[in-house]
């Protein structure tokens, strides 16, 4: 893994992520139980979870832990699930693990569904920090056509800032306690009409971070207004059952002034983004990734991307991608531009259930990476000498 450090330091590291679902189920599927644990992200050579010599640590984590059942006099799939569980709200919001209840169903015409979930709890109420969610995805039955229609109600109390020091002046910065309420509206789906497919997502954010103490404006407003948006599309051609190209574009609102009383920049709730090996989670080894969110800081995010695939044989699958990225406001040293990446990724089934990954990042790193350089303080502008970045990860991977 390159860094964008000055003096371009490597690093190389082996992992180990396991996975075991157990699911108990009545003989007629009308009640599941799921307990899903994980090992993850164990190192070579960490002796604090158990990746030294001998091996022994504690690294084993619980991943889901639930139980569904299907809502009595209903004849369609209605179900209720109760505990740790998957979330699959959106991908670029919310679609990861957490702690609540759910209810879900789904006809031949509509998928619902509505939860809470508790992400923080507190014995003071009003610092819990608690979602609340409902979607209904209308199907009408041609072209695969789904349309989605989403709302989230997030809040956050009890929060306090992390930053370390300013960046402009290097001053050391108070913590600051604040409380933060999330409304999200959306829209998402897709279709495939013959050979040709698409999927849309459009998001916009509201709401308000609220400090205990008056510190924006001089001293004299305790309350930042959000107002953020983010826009995503995939579109694609199947040209033969072997060959698919992808055009993906996306845009994540970002903030312009740190120092006004607004927050521009959007701000998903907990995802684990694709779209490049460098800087997302599109790797072997997915964990080790700059974020998991489709932005970079509060500065929003702009992507252009092409991929094509090639299922070279029934067993060995290749794509090769080309990324224009930016920041959708400039970074401190005034550029948007992240870079140039371009990707590889190759695929091979050894034996049934067992392959060989590959996923190979090469990021030509564009003026706006010299802000977040090793060598970018206040004195030269934020202006360091950022270093191309390049990653190679590749595994093998089990699943049965």
């Amino acid at each position: 893994v390159g860094n964008t450090d000055k003096d371009n330091k490597d690093a190389e590291f082996g992992e180990t992520k396991a996975r075991l679902w157990v699911t108990a189920s009545s003989d007629d599927g009308k009640v599941n139980a799921v307990w899903a644990v994980e090992v993850g992200a164990l190192k070579y050579g960490d002796t604090t979870r158990g990746g030294g010599l001998s091996g022994d640590g504690i690294n084993t984590e619980t991943r889901w832990l639930y139980v569904d059942f299907q809502m009595p006099m209903v004849a369609h799939e209605s179900r209720l699930r109760v505990g740790l569980q998957p979330i699959g709200l959106n991908r670029w919001l919310w679609e990861e693990t957490a702690m609540g209840v759910r209810y879900f169903g789904s006809t031949s015409l509509l998928d619902y569904e509505a939860a809470w979930m508790r992400a923080e709890n507190f014995l003071d109420e009003s610092n819990n920090d608690d979602g609340y969610f409902a979607k209904a995805t209308w199907k009408p039955g041609f072209a695969d056509l789904k349309l989605g229609l989403f709302g989230v109600y997030y809040t956050q109390g009890n929060d306090a800032t992390d930053a370390a020091f300013d960046l402009t002046t290097g001053a050391q910065a108070a913590s600051l306690e604040y409380n933060q309420t999330d409304y999200f509206v959306g829209l998402d789906g897709g279709l495939n009409a013959g050979a040709f497919f698409a999927v849309w997502d459009l998001i916009y954010q509201t709401g308000e971070v609220e400090f205990d103490d008056p510190v924006l404006n001089g001293g004299t407003d305790d309350t930042l207004d959000r107002s953020a948006y983010f826009l995503h599309t995939d579109l694609g051609l199947r040209f033969t059952k072997d060959w698919k190209g992808t055009f993906t574009w996306w845009y994540a609102s970002g903030d312009d002034d740190p120092d006004d009383t607004d927050v521009d920049n959007f701000d998903n709730i907990d995802t684990d983004v694709l779209g490049s090996v460098v800087l997302f989670e599109e790797q072997v080894t997915d964990d080790n990734s700059w974020t998991d969110a489709p932005y970079l800081l509060d500065k929003g995010f702009q992507m252009y991307r092409v991929r094509l695939d090639w299922q070279m044989t029934p067993k060995l699958g290749t794509a090769v991608a080309a990324n224009y990225m930016l920041l959708a406001e400039d970074a401190l040293n005034g550029d948007k531009d992240i870079g140039y990446e371009l990707d590889f990724y190759s695929t091979y089934e050894i034996w049934k259930g067992l392959t060989w990954n590959v996923a190979l990042g090469y990021l030509v790193a564009g003026d706006a990476l010299d802000a977040y350089a090793g060598d970018a303080e206040a004195a030269n502008g934020f202006n360091g000498d950022a270093d191309d970045i390049y990653r190679l990860t590749t595994g093998i991977r089990y699943k049965f």
